[in-house]
């Protein structure tokens, strides 16, 4: 069975949580998914252009629509279709200070050298990022493969909070109440492993949350 988003998510929380208590347990083996063949040359899109500096910072901001999900975003100036659309997927892929699809170079450069790492399956390594006093919640999780940010999460215990580390404006500690209002009921939940925590997921869309006593205690974004 391949390892979701969700029970990474988990895991990490677990994995971290041992940590703190002074001790560490593994990650479940998950199995890798085939590669599928790659598409003939003439059949690839054209690559997006590259987003220029002053664009890079911007922040978006799922909104629903219709059944799905869309990102706002707002620029600072006019642009052509194709540097919008290249804006907007990486304005909604922001959590804290690092964008997913990123090179992990911008994480040391923007946080310094991590705090903790954790190997993960299929070459992963986990950064841990403490977001303010060590060895204490909340952390910042930065999963980083072939030099690139793949996955971000900030984790509390349900009642800390981590201001600046906002998804669309919610962030650690918000209600259940405060999620739905932004983001709706989840498409699917299901409690975890860790005792009173659940899962709240809105595929395909790469966002979760995780709540603990209808607290937010969880945030990931992936690629």
């Amino acid at each position: 069975m391949l390892e979701t988003g969700g029970r990474v998510q988990t895991a990490l929380l677990g994995m971290v949580a041992a940590m703190l208590a002074g001790w560490l347990s593994p990650l479940a083996h998950a199995q890798s998914a085939p590669r599928p063949a790659p598409p003939p040359a003439a059949a690839r899109p054209a690559p997006a252009p590259a987003v220029p500096d002053d664009l890079k910072d911007l922040r978006g901001e799922w909104k629903r629509a219709g059944a799905g999900f869309a990102c706002v975003v707002t620029p600072p100036r006019q642009l052509s279709q194709e540097l919008l659309l290249a804006v907007m997927a990486r304005a909604c892929l922001r959590l804290g200070p690092l964008v997913v699809g990123d090179a992990a170079a911008t994480a040391t450069a923007a946080l310094g050298q991590p705090h903790r790492t954790l190997k993960q399956p299929q070459d992963k390594v986990a950064w841990i990022y403490f977001v303010g006093q060590r060895e204490h919640y909340p952390y910042f999780v930065v999963t980083v493969v072939a030099d690139k940010i793949v996955a971000l999460q900030v984790t509390g215990d349900g009642t800390t909070t981590a201001p600046g580390y906002e998804l669309s404006g919610v962030g650690l500690g918000a209600a259940t109440d405060d999620v739905v209002k932004v983001f709706g009921q989840p498409g699917h939940f299901e409690p975890t492993e860790l005792k009173g925590v659940e899962l709240w997921t809105y595929p395909p869309h790469p966002f979760s949350f995780e709540l603990k006593g209808g607290r937010v205690m969880s945030i990931r974004i992936n690629q």
